[in-house]
């Protein structure tokens, strides 16, 4: 197996990125943003937005040279107060997105909530980073904008059986088994930020009883609050392999202190059934694992290795700690199967392209020159058996005709 996770210059591909933290902190409704940057910063979020037809609640407020050099601190609450002023509705939240050029000068951003908050006593402020740079710390980007959102649900009067899904940009499919199995363990709705409309409607989670962890990046805010609002957590990655699932489960079940009489064997059978299918159609045809489809792109190879797929690439950027374990895996059991980092300096050469293949991951397809793609972004909408029955069809009908990438892009919107 060839491996390569070097730091190096970085190569970003079209099909490279994801929703972006300007994106996700959309997530939250009666919300608005101000993006404080060199206009070249906010190239791609702007671009994004006017696609996505979020543009009226995002904002900019350019800063040059001279602003970098005293200072902008004096800059932003005036312009908040035009931004605000030219609003037709007022929002119930700002954030205000700093640059990576942010961190190099050190702006207070504890003076600038309070003198906010001051002038503004009726909208809640929040500071959000859009710094690459951080990516290697303890609250990269993606970490810290879920901590943004969920660090504005407030103590409710008392808990309901509801359940909150943290980390996921999607909800959960309706049809996934997760919804009947946690009402046999007696909880209700399982709550996602993207089912709100109003800002008051979204302190509904601040009541839930559990907070279910099922994407790395919420388990900061997920702790931040149990300590908050005193909800418990659970971290339950999403996964592809039938084992897994089933010890999520009985995780998930211990945690509730429940032992639930739950018949899984339907909905793991319908997994099975899709599992070969999907092998029947896919046949010898090689398959590529990409990291923008699966957030632990290792643990989805090894499952559909497992299974008897054809594995012949997994393409990632580096190996998350929760998916060191599969990537060892792999590198010992299939020798044979390639890693590629999707970033790497030399990918722009586009000497290893597969074109007959199937890529599970829009970055894979671009850079391997895939001929059929799998429509699938960071396991968005997909747990447990149904979320692996869901996959096995998309994988089934991949051949049914080539992809066109471009397309499949602009749809969902990628931001480096």
């Amino acid at each position: 197996m060839s491996c390569c996770f070097e730091n190096t210059l970085h190569y970003s591909s079209p099909a490279n990125g994801g929703r972006g933290v300007v994106r996700i902190g959309m997530m939250m409704p009666e919300s608005v943003e101000l993006f404080v940057c060199p206009f070249a910063c906010g190239r791609h979020g702007a671009i994004s937005a006017m696609k996505q037809e979020l543009k009226g609640r995002l904002s900019y407020l350019y800063i040059n040279q001279s602003d970098v050099i005293n200072g902008y601190d004096d800059l932003i609450p005036p312009a908040v107060g035009e931004l605000l002023d030219a609003l037709p509705v007022r929002p119930k939240v700002v954030f205000v997105f700093v640059s990576c050029l942010d961190d190099l000068i050190g702006t207070d951003h504890d003076a600038l909530l309070e003198t906010l908050g001051a002038q503004y006593p009726d909208v809640r402020f929040r500071i959000g980073h859009m710094n690459p740079i951080s990516q290697g710390s303890a609250t990269p980007p993606p970490v810290s904008i879920q901590n943004n959102l969920y660090s504005l649900l407030e103590p409710s009067d008392g808990a309901d059986d509801g359940v909150n899904c943290i980390g996921n940009l999607v909800e959960v499919s309706p049809q996934s088994e997760l919804h009947k199995f946690l009402h046999s363990l007696g909880y209700g709705k399982l709550r996602h930020i993207s089912q709100y409309q109003t800002f008051d409607g979204y302190q509904e989670m601040a009541s839930s009883r559990l907070n279910l962890v099922i994407a790395p990046p919420g388990r900061q805010a997920a702790g931040q609050m149990r300590e908050k609002l005193g909800i418990p957590f659970l971290f339950l990655p999403v996964s592809y392999r039938l084992t897994e699932i089933e010890a999520g489960y009985r995780d998930l079940a211990a945690f509730a202190g429940q032992s639930p009489d739950f018949d899984f064997v339907p909905h793991r059978d319908a997994a099975l059934r899709a599992i070969e299918r999907a092998k029947g159609r896919v046949g010898e045809t090689p398959l590529i694992v990409d990291a923008s489809a699966f957030i632990r792109p290792f643990e989805a190879a090894r499952a559909l290795l497992e299974y008897g797929f054809p594995v012949m690439r997994v393409q990632a950027q580096e190996c998350i700690p929760i998916d060191q374990e599969h990537c060892d895996w792999l590198r010992e059991t299939h020798p044979e199967v390639e890693i590629m980092q999707s970033q790497h300096h030399r990918a722009v050469l586009f000497d290893r392209r597969m074109p007959g293949s199937i890529s599970v991951g829009a970055d894979g397809a671009y850079l391997a020159g895939s001929r059929y793609a799998v429509n699938l972004f960071s396991d968005e909408g997909l747990f447990g058996y149904h979320g692996v029955q869901t996959l096995m069809e998309l994988l089934e009908h991949a051949l049914d005709a080539p992809v066109d990438l471009e397309q499949m892009i602009h749809e969902y919107g990628l931001v480096v």
